[in-house]
């Protein structure tokens, strides 16, 4: 497959841009519009490094709120709860590096892929979800409270199934 990831693909409020990656590290630019945010969650396998090169971001770690502005870093380490909000009135801007890349590079090939044949749809992001454990893939991230990942997993495979989503696994193994 020849699925171009060094694309922007947009998800509601997100555009993510994958720049690079190796065994190392993965780095994306990730622009967000006002009020954007990414709820509390955790990521396992990586630590996240921020560089805001664009507006006002909110970080709320470990129930501490901290404000980042454009030309400053912020550095969560792997395993640490954290959230991520545009405080800014227009869009905001990031780099982001994930150390190591973990499968990071694999969930970009795979959310590329779908959005070439249905552009936006938020169900591309349920696939990936479905794809994850059928595919071996370490966990991008694990929503928290930890009860609403177990829903949101089990929801996915629910659909999953009912919409024939295992011939996706051939597609991507």
């Amino acid at each position: 497959m020849t699925t171009n990831i060094f694309r922007p693909i947009k998800f509601g409020k997100e555009i993510f841009h994958a720049k690079s990656y190796d065994e190392n590290s993965f780095v994306m630019d990730w622009r967000v519009e006002a009020g954007g945010k990414v709820p509390p969650h955790i990521h396992y396998h990586m630590d996240e490094h921020f560089s805001i090169t664009q507006g006002e971001i909110i970080f709320h770690v470990n129930g501490e709120k901290i404000t980042k502005k454009s030309g400053e870093d912020f550095f969560v380490s792997k395993g640490t709860l954290h959230s991520v909000t545009n405080a800014n009135k227009g869009q905001s801007a990031i780099t982001v590096t994930y150390s190591p890349c973990a499968d990071t590079h694999r969930m970009f090939h795979i959310l590329a892929a779908l959005d070439e044949e249905n552009p936006g749809s938020v169900m591309n992001m349920m696939k990936y979800f479905y794809l994850v454990p059928r595919l071996g893939l370490k966990e991008f991230s694990s929503i928290h409270p930890a009860y609403l990942m177990n829903i949101l997993n089990h929801t996915v495979t629910f659909i999953g199934k009912l919409s024939g989503w295992d011939k996706l696994i051939a597609k991507f193994k």
